[in-house]
């Protein structure tokens, strides 16, 4: 069997990453890497093109992803009924849950798993609905198309990063944790994202406004930094490592008091517990991040590189630089799983 290459584009609001994952026979590995800052003298076409240009990727066939408030993600109970019928049927159910017309979004459902009925009810599906306002999708398509690329499929971050969790349990079973419920937290500069899973199964999903950009300005103002210098204190510390956690203590508590109001939620809706956490994300190697966690939700928290058990055919220097961010890595990783399904 030919074998198939996608390369999932990650562009986020400082960084953008690039993953090539190659499909033969079911078989999968990473064959191209690459990561660059995004320079504020630069269009977001051109630093594309220039992060493309730099590596050797085998294809213009791109998965990415969008976010923010122009994307409604709603999860919500329907009547059993078959795919197409969930197809026709999702529009008008949507219209009663977003905040703008129907007609001005991109939209598409997804059967999720169908529920145990209640006795005297007529039985019920957990459906997924998601939609994205036409014209934001028309401006991110304009941006890859203008960079020479040939988007495929356009997701959502969050979903992303279930499909990296799935991709993981696929390759290895025993590295998820399989029939349980667990919160993927990914902490990027400007945003977090929370995705509650079991296996396979998207159950909830958040953003919030919160990330790695919060806890550089919170560095950069109390020690009256420039902001590079703060961001490369924030990664290494070195002997300030106190002075930091100082800093960093009251924004700390904030993204993880917004993290565990999510889970509360999803808990308190669903009367379903999430057993464990596993955080990623370009700030997600902040110095006490994880402890601070661990005390405000009282759960298990771990640290997750979904790149662990993905087969790697990489130059050692992109090796090295994959590995270097590999906690970056998720979304790229799950828009690029995408070649599994496309």
């Amino acid at each position: 069997m030919a074998a198939r290459n996608i390369v999932g584009l990650d562009i986020g609001s400082k960084f953008i990453k690039a993953i090539q994952l190659t499909e033969t026979s079911g078989q999968y590995k990473i064959t191209e890497f690459g990561i660059s800052e995004i320079s504020p003298q630069m269009s977001a076409p051109d630093a594309v093109m220039e992060l493309l240009a730099r590596k050797k990727f085998k294809t213009k066939r791109v998965v990415s992803a969008v976010s923010g408030r122009f994307v409604f993600v709603r999860y919500i109970n329907m009547p059993v009924m078959t795919d197409e019928e969930l197809g026709n049927a999702a529009k008008y159910e949507l219209g009663k849950y977003i905040p703008v017309e129907v007609d001005e979004v991109l939209h598409d459902s997804q059967k999720l798993e169908e529920l145990a009925a209640q006795e005297g009810q007529e039985p019920e599906m957990r459906v997924l609905l998601v939609a994205a306002k036409r014209t934001f999708i028309d401006e991110h398509v304009a941006v890859l198309e203008a960079a020479g690329l040939l988007p495929s499929i356009v997701d959502v971050d969050s979903f992303a990063l279930g499909n990296a969790y799935e991709l993981t349990g696929k390759l290895n079973p025993q590295a998820i944790a399989q029939g349980k419920l667990v919160a993927l937290v990914d902490v990027g500069a400007s945003k977090t994202n929370i995705n509650i899973m079991s296996d396979a199964i998207s159950h909830f999903t958040r953003e919030f406004y919160k990330g790695g950009d919060d806890l550089t300005d919170s560095i950069s103002k109390r020690l009256s930094l420039e902001m590079r210098e703060a961001e490369m204190l924030k990664r290494n510390p070195g002997g300030e490592l106190e002075k930091v956690q100082e800093c960093l203590a009251g924004v700390l508590d904030d993204i993880c008091h917004d993290i565990n109001i999510s889970i509360d939620y999803f808990e308190n809706q669903y009367d379903r517990k999430v057993e464990e956490l596993f955080i990623t994300g370009g700030a997600s190697n902040t110095v006490g991040l994880q402890e601070a966690l661990e005390r405000t939700v009282q759960k298990p928290v771990g640290k997750w590189n979904p790149l662990q058990h993905v087969e790697q055919a990489l130059t050692p220097e992109t090796q090295q630089e994959l590995q270097d961010n590999a906690a970056q890595a998720a979304i790229a990783l799950g828009l690029a799983s995408r070649v599994r399904k496309d």
